[in-house]
């Protein structure tokens, strides 16, 4: 029994007419009355009752229109689940992102996919680069907002560069070099440091580390801590200075002044990444709302820089 046994049967028997169901259908009469045959052979039942002037369901037609048409209807389903998944639009897609890195642009990159694509399933958790790397082994995420992998592991993960960003120097607002658009690096050659990301970020930590280098010190680190929030809020206190990414000056508060820096450090790629070869049409389907949406994300992020 194939599905074109229950369509032409079906054609039939809604429509009490072999001849209906041929024009319907585009099909020789013929060929409908001859699968129709078939298809009663196959069961074993009479479902037709067949006169020279009509057509008639018997018990066992009646009975079986109602699973057939059903039947139909739930491959006509299946069929279009399936196309609609293959393009991105039914699934689950599951999200890291580093909030001081990527917070700012997460709303921008959300809510259009969430317009275009309303029957993805969104999931979004909080976690640095190095928590990241992990959920993609242990397959927890498909996509990861964040900085590069590193580069010994380049080749397992495909990279949509989004922006790139330098590190400001933060500053408690009451200290003397807060009222100048640009800090040589070297006047904080003397200062306390609080700074972050040895653990969860490491390519940023040696990129403070190299910054401050080149500006001809090394960086007095008083305090290392984990969260971004928690930097923001020793730098406050009068704790310490800062080296951050420029993106989180949608976090610092009133108590706080961010500042480019002379030397400028290099840039600092944000990205999309995900694992090479996954065939995850949602995944795809993200990064296509990704790359409408990265001239306003570039235009915006260098705004609040």
């Amino acid at each position: 029994m194939e599905l074109r046994h229950l369509r032409y049967f079906i054609a039939v028997a809604k429509n009490l007419s072999f001849s209906e169901a041929s024009r319907r259908l585009h099909v020789a009469q013929a060929a409908i009355s001859q699968t129709v045959l078939d298809l009663e052979e196959d069961l074993g039942a009479k479902l037709l009752v067949r006169t020279r002037r009509s057509v008639e369901l018997t018990a066992a037609g009646n009975a079986f229109l109602a699973e057939a048409d059903a039947i139909v209807r739930r491959a006509e389903e299946a069929k279009m689940t399936a196309q609609r998944t293959s393009r991105g639009e039914l699934g689950t897609l599951r999200i890291g992102f580093s909030p001081a890195a990527t917070g700012p642009i997460l709303s921008a990159l959300i809510k259009p996919y969430r317009n275009q694509f309303p029957k993805v399933g969104v999931q979004v958790h909080d976690m640095d680069s190095e928590e990241q790397l992990k959920a993609f082994e242990e397959k927890r995420i498909d996509v990861g907002l964040s900085r590069p992998p590193p580069k010994d592991r380049a080749e397992e993960f495909g990279v949509e560069l989004i922006y790139e960003d330098r590190l400001q120097l933060m500053l408690p607002v009451d200290h003397a070099l807060a009222k100048k658009r640009v800090v040589n690096l070297k006047d904080v050659a003397d200062e306390i440091f609080v700074e972050g990301y040895r653990g969860g970020a490491p390519s940023l930590y040696a990129e403070v580390t190299a910054t401050c280098r080149r500006a001809g010190f090394l960086p007095k680190a008083a305090f290392e801590l984990e969260m971004m929030n928690t930097v923001i809020f020793a730098v406050e206190s009068g704790l310490g200075i800062s080296l951050v990414p420029g993106c989180v000056s949608h976090m610092h508060h009133r108590k706080t002044v961010l500042r480019p820096i002379r030397p400028a450090s290099r840039k600092l790629p944000i990205c999309a990444i995900w694992r090479a070869g996954s065939h995850n049409p949602v995944i795809q389907s993200f990064l296509d709302v990704l790359r409408a949406a990265k001239p306003s994300i570039k235009k915006e992020m260098e705004r609040r820089g």
